[in-house]
This record gives C-alpha cells, structure tokens and sequence, in this order.
C-alpha cells in the first residue's frame, strides 16, 4: 500500500526509500546492523495502516521495553517482505495478499500473526453517471487492488472478463477517473477522497461484498528459530501499541503525522477505517489465504502452492504475547 500525501510527495517518498531504504527518526548507521548489535529492523509502508508500529517508535516504546528497534520506511507493496528475504530487515508488516505473493517464492518465510484487519479501508468509486451495471473500465493496481476488483465484478453478476482492467497505480486513479478514461476503481483514502472532490462517488466497501485484509508480521525462518524470544518483545509492544491505537486514534493519528508528515486530520479518519488488535490466525484467515494464493496463480502472478499450514504459525501469538487487558 501507498501514502497520502499527494502524488508528486508520494513519489519522491518512494524514489528515496528505495534509495535508501529510509528510516524514521531512529535511524542508525547500516553498518551497527551489519556488525549483529541486536538491532531489530522493522520494515513498514508509508500509509496509516502501520499505525501501532509508528506509535510505538514515536512514544519510545521499543525503547522501554529494552528493545533496539528501528522502523524502516520502504514504499510499501512487497519491499517490506523481500527486505527479510534478503536479510535487510529481521521483520516487516504486509497485507496478506502481498506477504503470500513473496513467500511463493520464499518459503522460508513466516506470519507469526495480525495487528489489524478491515472491511472498510478499500473503497469502490466510481464515475458521474455511471451505474455499477454499467462499468466498461476499471483501473486497477496489482495484487490486492486486482483481488478485490475481481471479487466486486463478481458480486454484481458481471464477468471481469467483459471489463477493460487498466493497470494504473492508486495516485493516478483519481485523474483518470475525472478525465473518463476509467469509470471506477477500487482503492484506498487519500485517492478516494482526491476522486469524490472531483465528482466521483464511493458506491461500496469491500465488506459490501463480503471482502476484507489483514496485516501480518513475517520473519523468516532460520531468524526466528534463533530469536524467537526477541520476536515476542517486540509483538508484545505491537499489541500494546495496536489496542492504544483502536483505543485512541487521535493518538495515533499524531504518530502517523509525525511519522509519514500525512495531515493529522485524514490520518484520523483513516485510522477510523481499519480495526488494530493483535490475534493469531483464524480458520478463515487460512481459507482466505488459500483464496488469495489461488487467485494469483489462476491470473499467473504465482506458480506453484504455498503450504498455508507451514507458512502461518497457529497459534504462535497466543504461546508467545502477553495480550493487553480489554
């Protein structure tokens, strides 16, 4: 997922992370993770749904929980996750959809559990004028995006295939929209409030038509087996830092501003959209998954299977984080 700070701001955030892979204000020298400190580096997207984790790095709760923690800026999508893959980072937050693509391809990864889901976050819009029934064009951007603009088309009768599906990115939705080159998409704020401003209308959620996402914390496997203690800490301050963050998202929406420099007031609204709270996998996050890695490979983002049974570690919060009181 992307941020929220305009197009020409979001780019420039992108083209310095992947630069730089960017950090936020703990940031330290590359070389003291080279050299085994006991630094952890937590790999994050640039939008509000990693809210907890900007919380916790902004009020220093890493820091008094005795943890070296450092929150990594990527431009979000599958960076996080290729970053454990390739040992730049010991964890990272993805959406499910993201974190099952990567690991088709690297095995060796783990989802130790979600800090958040929503039903909400994800908005379908559409163009003046036009009816669900009578869309010809939708823009839509990979994974997720693509996954829920399926699961829409279908829930209205229609065949995606008798869709024109333009790739497009979320920054670019809103203009597209307001030109008529598509006549919806399916995305996420600030692009959705960009498009209503200009003349489009929010027509559903993906709860609308029974869909919804999850983020999870991966790792790999061989750094987890050696530092599953560590792992737990640091869930331990996502899940305190997630029940502040549903508890009291003014809060949170100053740690996203102060993180991400996103205007305090939509980051509050956006906050408002996704539900935070640590919990282990479900059975129906694991029919989820197994959805998702058949849809992937059904449109040949993937090849082969990913054993969700090997991947998702069941109850791995539960026997590893101290929950916070209710």
């Amino acid at each position: 997922m992307t941020h929220s700070i305009g197009r020409r701001a979001f780019l420039a955030v992108a083209a310095l992370a992947a630069l730089t892979v960017a950090s936020t204000s703990c940031t330290r020298p590359a070389t003291e993770a080279a050299q085994g400190s006991g630094l952890i580096r937590i790999s994050v997207g640039v939008d509000p749904s990693y809210a907890p984790i900007f919380l916790a790095d902004a009020e220093g709760m890493f820091d008094d929980a005795g943890l070296d923690v450092q929150v990594m800026q990527t431009e979000g999508g599958a960076a996080g996750a290729q970053n454990v893959v390739a040992g730049t980072s010991e964890l990272s937050g993805n959406a499910d959809s993201t974190a099952l693509t990567v690991m088709a391809a690297n095995p060796s990864l783990r989802a130790l559990g979600v800090f958040e889901d929503s039903d909400r976050y994800f908005q379908v819009v559409l163009r003046e004028g036009v009816e669900p029934k009578d869309i010809e064009t939708m823009g839509v951007f990979p994974g997720i995006g693509l996954y829920f603009t399926d699961l829409y088309l279908r829930s209205l009768g229609r065949d995606p295939a008798s869709v024109k599906l333009v790739n497009t990115s979320p920054p670019e939705q809103p203009a597209l929209l307001a030109r008529g080159d598509i006549d919806g998409f399916l995305s996420f704020d600030p692009w959705v409030e960009q498009a209503v401003a200009t003349g489009g209308r929010v027509v559903a959620t993906t709860g609308d038509f029974g869909a919804k996402y999850s983020q999870w914390i991966l790792a790999s496997d061989s750094w987890l087996s050696a530092n599953e203690d560590v792992a737990a800490r640091v869930f331990d301050v996502i899940a305190e830092a997630a029940a502040i963050t549903d508890a009291d998202p003014d809060r949170a929406a100053k740690a996203i501003s102060d993180s991400i420099q996103m205007d305090p007031a939509e980051a509050r609204r956006t906050v408002s959209q996704i539900d935070f709270g640590v919990r282990d996998f479900t059975d129906d996050d694991v029919a989820r998954a197994n959805e998702l890695v058949t849809f992937f490979r059904g449109q040949g983002k993937i090849t082969g299977e990913v054993d969700t049974s090997r991947v998702l570690l069941r109850g791995w919060v539960t026997a590893h984080v101290n929950q916070p009181p209710a």
